[in-house]
């Protein structure tokens, strides 16, 4: 009885760990990471808002945000996915399934793959745009 008691706490002091995981986007920018990883926390509080800005901030709409969340990626994931897909001229679904072709290799892997570069203008751009969609969906947090 006692070990099974000492499985559950462990267990539940592990839950809160797993969701606050850090992601990986491998962009080899800590500011930009940490702000996706930002973004992405506060998105699993208010999906329905971040859906909203991520659809307003890449011109997609909600149901092609919905879609690509309910493939697996992370919020902050398919933010990522959208600002290439946006930066690119592909759609989301392609940058999505290209993603998924080689995980390993990363986003940032993936956006030089379509051309887009750390420092260009449209990378300076996503930048901006995360720390805004970040600051925007933290504060809609219910």
């Amino acid at each position: 009885m006692k070990y099974t008691s000492i499985l559950v706490m462990v267990f539940l002091a592990m839950v809160p760990a797993a969701w606050s995981q850090s992601l990986s986007f491998g962009f080899g920018d800590v500011e930009l990471e940490a702000t996706l990883n930002e973004l992405d926390v506060s998105a699993k509080v208010d999906i329905k808002g971040f859906t909203i800005e991520a659809s307003a901030q890449w011109g997609l709409s909600t149901v092609q945000v919905t879609a690509a969340l309910s493939q697996g990626l992370a919020p902050a994931e398919v933010y990522v996915a959208a600002f290439l897909a946006n930066a690119s001229g592909k759609s989301l679904d392609t940058v999505v399934t290209l993603y998924k072709k080689d995980k390993k290799a990363g986003w940032g892997a993936l956006a030089k793959s379509l051309g887009i570069k750390p420092g260009s203008e449209a990378f300076k751009a996503f930048k901006t745009k995360t720390k805004a969609s970040a600051t925007k969906v933290k504060g809609k947090k219910k």
